[in-house]
């Protein structure tokens, strides 16, 4: 029976969709940043940009026999923003992975446009999402960076600008093979949409499970009163958590929120 990773993705596509994406960058770029169009063309799948209007930001498509991939610009900007380049190592994901590709070729999953970045509850887009941050991040290189650096939101925030990539899929990957245990937590107009934490990060349970964002927390002062975080704050775990132990209650943490429309992304950690 395979673990349950708070709903987001299970143990075992952790381990599987790592060792896939990585082995795939470093067979391809040993050393230098990643280039998904360039993945795509050494397995003779074809590419276009376009305007698309709101329609997806990505597709793959299977057609006579042969793939092609799709980034709507309409909703990515242009052709290597960060966001273009992730939804690019998406569908490259639905490639790869083999249930996925075998699917499409054989009419079992027709053609669909992807909505990226960790905004789809399926699982499938989950994995491709996953896929990519792992893609675009390489397990070895990742680790190399981090080594030994003391956790702090900067560090987030260099592994994106280095891999090129958004902050939450740094984040991400950093739960999964970062050297300091975190908590990421997406939310959606007050609510959360998912969240996802190291294996060794110390609490398992959200003060109001998925219902919403805690109110005396950044995020929720983002939600609640519009306020718009701009560095790192000290939260405490109640604010947070679901604390059994009164003890429990005032140990320090640090949130750094950044939020945008009707979306936050929260990083949370223990000094």
């Amino acid at each position: 029976m395979q673990q349950k990773t708070n709903e987001f993705l299970t143990r075992d596509d952790v381990i599987n969709l790592n060792e896939l994406a990585s082995s795939i960058s470093d067979y391809y770029f040993p050393e230098s940043q990643i280039d998904p169009s360039l993945i795509a063309t050494k397995n003779q799948i074809t590419y276009s940009y376009g305007n698309y209007a709101d329609s997806y930001h990505g597709l793959l498509e299977h057609l006579n026999g042969k793939f092609h991939i799709y980034i709507n610009l309409d909703k990515l900007g242009h052709a290597y923003s960060e966001r273009s380049r992730f939804t690019f190592g998406h569908e490259l994901g639905h490639y790869f992975i083999d249930s996925h590709r075998v699917a499409l070729a054989s009419g079992q999953s027709p053609s669909h446009g992807s909505f990226t970045g960790f905004v789809s509850k399926n699982r499938a887009e989950r994995q491709a999402d996953y896929f990519a941050s792992c893609l675009l991040m390489p397990e070895n290189r990742f680790r190399a960076y981090c080594y030994r650096k003391k956790f702090q939101f900067r560090i987030i925030e260099e592994l994106a600008g280095k891999f090129g990539t958004s902050i939450s899929a740094a984040a991400l990957r950093f739960c999964a093979i970062g050297n300091h245990p975190i908590l990421v937590v997406c939310g959606f107009k007050g609510k959360i949409k998912w969240y996802w934490s190291s294996e060794d990060f110390r609490y398992k349970w959200l003060k109001h499970g998925k219902d919403r964002i805690p109110d005396d927390t950044v995020a929720g002062e983002y939600f609640e009163l519009g306020k718009s975080p701009k560095t790192t704050e000290e939260v405490f775990a109640m604010d947070w958590f679901n604390i059994k132990f009164e003890e429990q209650a005032m140990e320090k943490f640090y949130e750094h929120a950044k939020c945008y429309g009707d979306y936050s992304i929260s990083i949370i950690w223990e000094n």
